[in-house]
């Protein structure tokens, strides 16, 4: 049998053996309706009744796409799932192609991580991998790697748990999350967030004005106040770093900028 064969009959045993009570996999929220048939659905619709109801499980593809305003999801295990929707499928190959729809290789990562063969990927092996205009996050501090991972992996944000460290002899502090899907290696979004995070790095290396604020950190304050004038705070979409008002990037600006306005904190 292959490992992703394996995968799949064992996710499927495991939500069958919940029964009533189903299981809880990022978002969603997964019951064995009878043998060999599966129901999911957004676990904050656990008790709905008025759901869309889909029976084809690529239409997995379509609901995690965007979120419930329409934006583009980038990062799938983000806590932005759209409502409104209920899954019913038969068979697990069927559910496995509706979870790798929902939780890209979540599954399969899920197995090995309880076999305990799941491979996991530093921060710098993974940085020496990049290329292009991706190659200068080999230079990210380790504190930079910190703060990144803070910002960019909590469970505000992302619902994986985060397996990887900086290198291996440099563990991630930080709450590392308490969901089922396990995270082996730092992701797209991350790396593009450490490449901004790098260029804040370069630029805190310049002269300073008086007030000791870099030319980002004070474009950054100034669209705090002239948004929060308006009363209404809304980012932007999720992996645009290059913005001011971009949710991870305000993670890391309270991590790093905060202390700087309130050392006494």
């Amino acid at each position: 049998m292959s490992e992703a064969a394996e995968a799949r009959e064992a996710f499927a045993a495991w939500v069958e053996e919940a029964e009533e009570a189903g299981r809880v996999f990022g978002q969603v929220l997964l019951k064995a309706t009878e043998p060999g048939r599966y129901a999911l659905r957004h676990v904050e619709d656990a008790g709905a009744s008025r759901l869309r109801l889909h029976e084809d499980p690529r239409r997995a593809r379509e609901i995690s796409k965007t979120t419930e305003t329409g934006e583009y999801r980038p990062l799938k295990s983000s806590p932005n799932l759209r409502r409104g929707w209920e899954l019913r499928v038969d068979g697990v190959v069927d559910l496995s192609i509706a979870m790798n729809y929902l939780y890209p290789a979540g599954v399969v990562h899920w197995h090995l991580y309880r076999e305990s063969r799941l491979e996991l990927t530093s921060y710098r092996e993974n940085a020496a991998r990049q290329s292009g205009i991706y190659k200068r996050v080999q230079r990210l501090s380790d504190e930079g790697v910190q703060d990144t991972a803070r910002a960019c992996c909590e469970d505000a944000v992302c619902l994986k748990k985060t397996l990887w460290d900086v290198d291996e002899d440099t563990p991630l502090e930080m709450e590392r999350g308490e969901g089922e899907i396990p995270c082996p290696e730092p992701c797209s979004v991350f790396v593009s967030l450490a490449r901004r995070v790098r260029l804040f790095e370069r630029e805190k290396k310049r002269d300073l004005d008086a007030i000791g604020l870099s030319p980002s950190e004070k474009d950054d304050l100034a669209a705090l106040v002239e948004t929060a004038a308006t009363g209404h705070l809304e980012f932007v979409r999720e992996a645009e770093f290059e913005k001011p008002l971009n949710e991870r990037r305000m993670r890391y600006r309270r991590l790093t900028l905060v202390p700087k306005l309130r050392p006494e904190a």
